[in-house]
């Protein structure tokens, strides 16, 4: 579940549901935060992916069941950078959408057991909408 959780938190960061869009004017003053650099404490600010940056993301499975536990850092790559204020997103700091209307998510669990006696498998998948 905590792997679920992790998961669902990385495309959060990019896909939301909020319903009322961010004024230019609102937006062209917060300030950008480059993904790792710290954020502004108690402020807003909007969130800058680089393209080519590396953005990592921490996988585990653990816990008492286990005599091997695994952890890994699986980092991905843009192609292109993406700005993020709470639920929206944009390409050009100009035109914002909806996250879940500009990036479709796809986050898929399945462990192996006796409904799927093969090996278990973790994905997330995002693509950009058109």
């Amino acid at each position: 579940m905590k792997i679920f959780r992790a998961l669902s938190a990385c495309a959060l960061l990019l896909v939301g549901c909020a319903s009322v869009p961010p004024s230019a004017e609102e937006l062209s003053k917060l300030p950008v935060v480059q993904f790792g650099e710290p954020v502004p404490a108690g402020g807003d600010y909007i969130l800058f992916f680089p393209a080519d940056k590396p953005i990592p993301t921490n996988v585990s499975i653990k816990g008492n069941i286990f005599a091997r536990e695994a952890e890994q850092r699986l980092d991905v790559t843009l192609r292109k950078g993406i700005y993020s204020y709470k639920n929206w997103v944009s390409y050009d700091r100009v035109t914002w959408r909806k996250g879940q209307e500009a990036i479709k998510t796809d986050i898929r669990i399945v462990l192996p057991s006796h409904a799927h006696p093969e090996p278990g498998f973790m994905k997330v998948e995002m693509d950009e909408q058109r």
